[in-house]
């Protein structure tokens, strides 16, 4: 993505040789992360496999980028990973796969444990003997039954159970798990008989809820340094924050990350930053970066940021799409207030990203949607169409879709279903806060309008109770009925009173298109003196509104005949069956 890291100076960054090339193994972990979206599963491993030193690439490799490769390769197919990675890599993925907020899902766990223990089966008990032990002791206390016999004692075993020494006889509870857990304990006592021994003795005094809480608390420990804080912490990300507090934070200096320390360097992860998403001022600002310094404290606070939405938004076991669309929506989210704050200056972008954390510019974006939202909701409290048990809907699919996506418990934009069939996205740009406010503007008038009418013209309660109910036909219905010299009311007309209509609309028009727009200032003028008491800023939101309702009116006839208009259907009038 980021192709001006091509460009950064030699001299500063201990990852390039003397000769201004990068390292080979960091020039192929950037390219890897770069393309990890456009190539297959299969390909990724090939890549791998066809490396010179293939163990040292994904062993040097940080835990999160290991952890976006086996998400992308997929977990069933990830046994060639898993075999090349080191004990932390393992324990970092467990870490986050195993887990169901704070209980540890069994079903899971058997499943990571099959998987390692086929990649690499002596060295997953070795795992379990030493960094893995508290999770050997747990899994197997839930998942055996023990019956431990005496030198000489004569004792009745019972079915099913077995033994690989003549003390101690197990018998695996699910059988889900019987060749897993016997393979396993098979390799432990191969491996080492008396940790084995001593490994099902301490099982008799194991205390399973103490033991879960301190593996729970030892997890957030190891994942806290990556970002991923419990719920109750990484909440925090979603807590808004004023435009006007960023003056009193201090300044980030790209010191403080030392890519001369060879912990912290090889904590830096690259997939995260790399797939933030092109064509917006954070990635024209990051462009602009020369710094190695900066660029890696960016690299770090981004994962750390993604991994906090992750931990937020409570998504147990990420799949590699979760993983993309939370580094979009950091991504959006960080855009916008460098949108906000710089005015689309890249210079002063790549300023903000100095002075401010990209948490505090995340917590800002989402203020700015939070504050959208608060508008909608004290204006629903007091609205027309919620008081007569109206949902979104009855504002029709894209300004219906708007409110929606506006009162969601985190606010998002609605998009229809353009992209991948996804209807909504989280805000990226200052333009979409402002749709969403237009159309606010747009529903709060045309509220009070059909307020004020309805007042006066009171509605029929079948009509209200309706399903299929939209403003449109309520404002269309009052407005044709009128025209037709009809009782005026919000109730349905027939279909040769809506050809009558059209007559008179057309003029005498006889082949599509038909131009309605010399009735459009009609129109308007005949609501606009409907409307309650004038009011100077609410008086050309409505024209602005009414002209939208008639246009949309316009396109949707321009090219239906009179005689082709049908009353099985119709978006604009409620069309009564012929009696």
């Amino acid at each position: 993505m980021f192709s001006m890291e091509e460009k950064l100076p030699s001299q500063s960054n201990p990852n390039v040789q003397e000769n201004g090339a990068e390292e080979p193994l960091l020039a192929n972990r950037k390219a890897l992360a770069r393309e990890i979206t456009t190539l297959s599963g299969r390909e990724i491993l090939d890549r791998i496999l066809r490396l010179e030193n293939p163990l040292k690439f994904v062993q040097d490799m940080p835990n999160g980028d290991f952890f976006w490769l086996v998400k992308r390769v997929g977990d069933d197919d990830c046994l060639p990973l898993l075999e090349l990675a080191s004990k932390d890599q393992w324990t970092y993925l467990l870490d986050l796969e195993i887990w169901q907020k704070d209980r540890l899902d069994m079903e899971y766990t058997s499943r990571w444990l099959k998987r390692m223990q086929q990649a690499q089966p002596r060295a997953l008990v070795r795992w379990l003997f030493s960094q893995g032990q508290g999770l050997a002791y747990y899994y197997l206390f839930r998942n055996i039954q023990l019956v431990i016999k005496e030198e000489d004692e004569e004792i009745d075993i019972p079915v099913g159970f077995f033994s690989l020494d003549g003390v101690f006889y197990m018998k695996v509870i699910d059988p889900r798990y019987k060749d897993t857990i016997e393979n396993m304990l098979r390799e432990m006592a191969n491996e080492d008989s008396l940790r084995y021994q001593a490994l099902l003795l301490g099982l008799a005094g194991l205390l399973p809820v103490e033991a879960e809480e301190e593996m729970y608390r030892m997890k957030n420990v190891r994942l806290a340094e990556h970002g991923f804080l419990p719920y109750d912490e990484a909440i925090s990300v979603y807590a808004s924050l004023d435009v006007t507090a960023l003056g009193t934070e201090k300044a980030k200096k790209s010191s403080g990350v030392s890519i001369d320390d060879k912990e912290t360097r090889a904590m830096v992860p690259l997939s995260p930053l790399y797939q933030a998403g092109t064509e917006n001022i954070l990635a024209m600002a990051l462009y602009e970066i020369t710094d190695p310094l900066f660029m890696d404290r960016l690299r770090l606070e981004f994962a750390g940021l993604c991994n906090q939405v992750l931990s937020a938004d409570g998504l147990f076991a990420p799949e590699f799409g979760d993983l993309i669309n939370t580094c979009r929506k950091a991504a959006g989210y960080i855009n916008l207030a460098l949108e906000r704050l710089s005015g689309k200056d890249v210079s002063s972008a790549l300023g903000l990203l100095k002075r401010h954390s990209l948490l505090s510019l995340f917590r800002v974006s989402f203020g700015l949607g939070l504050k959208v939202k608060w508008e909608a909701e004290r204006w629903i409290k007091t609205s027309w169409f919620a008081a007569r048990g109206l949902d979104y809907h009855f504002w029709g699919e894209y300004w219906g879709g708007i409110l929606s996506g506006i009162l969601e418990k985190r606010p998002r934009f609605y998009v229809g279903l353009q992209q991948e069939g996804e209807e909504f996205r989280d805000f990226q740009w200052l333009s979409d806060l402002e749709d969403c406010l237009t159309v606010l503007r747009h529903l709060m008038v045309l509220d009070a309008l059909l307020e004020q009418i309805a007042g006066q013209h009171p509605m029929d309660e079948d009509l209200i109770r309706s399903t299929e109910l939209s403003f449109r036909p309520l404002i269309f219905n009052f407005w044709a009925r009128t025209l037709l010299e009809l009782h005026p009311s919000f109730s349905g007309i027939s279909l040769s009173q809506v050809k009558a209509l059209f007559r008179q609309l057309r003029s005498g028009k006889k082949r599509p298109p038909y131009p309605m727009d010399r009735f459009e200032d009609a129109f308007i003028q005949f609501f606009m003196s409907h409307a309650s008491r004038p009011d100077k800023d609410a008086t050309p939101v409505l024209k602005e509104t009414l002209s939208l309702v008639w246009q949309e009116f316009c396109e949707e006839y321009e090219r239906v005949s009179t005689q082709d208009l049908s009353g099985r259907y119709s978006k604009f009038f409620s069309i009564t069956p012929p009696s």
